[in-house]
């Protein structure tokens, strides 16, 4: 009788241990990624420069390309010391991407939320349909900001 229950104690902690372990996709560094159909894709981060408008407004821009392309079903990892602040939409410029000021903040798009089981992972999905375009999520990184763009097609 003992020898059963100390078997069926040894299932449960097996059993037990198994569902507790996630099976979400992790990355193994810091930084920002995309999880776009099961793979982790790095999103490198760009430094937002302000331009100011004759009328003097004041409009963000960045240089380069979007590495990645996301769609509603993919979402994003944040691991480190990134905290979101906003989801711009932005237009090409020619050689840089500026703030597209005709479009509002699309922050009501992405849901942030931790990640199980980690202190330092959050994870931010799509709520809706975002319209096609180069868009930027912008994170608050210590002192500064920092940002992670991307295109919707």
């Amino acid at each position: 009788m003992r020898r059963n229950s100390l078997t069926l104690m040894a299932v449960a902690t097996v059993c037990l241990a198994l569902a507790s372990c996630s099976r979400e996709i992790k990355p193994s560094t810091k930084g920002c990624f995309l999880v776009k159909s099961k793979k982790l894709i790095e999103l490198p981060a760009v430094t937002l420069e302000t331009v100011f408008t004759p009328e003097g407004f004041a409009l963000n821009y960045f240089n380069g390309e979007p590495a990645v392309t996301a769609r509603t079903d993919d979402y994003i990892i944040l691991y480190g010391d990134y905290k979101p602040t906003s989801l711009k939409a932005y237009r090409d410029q020619g050689g840089y991407y500026q703030e597209d000021s005709s479009k509002p903040a699309a922050s009501d798009a992405i849901a942030v939320g931790p990640m199980k089981g980690e202190k330092e992972m959050f994870k931010c999905r799509f709520t809706k349909p975002l319209p096609p375009g180069v868009y930027l999520l912008e994170c608050q990184s210590g002192k500064g900001t920092v940002g992670f763009p991307f295109a919707v097609d």
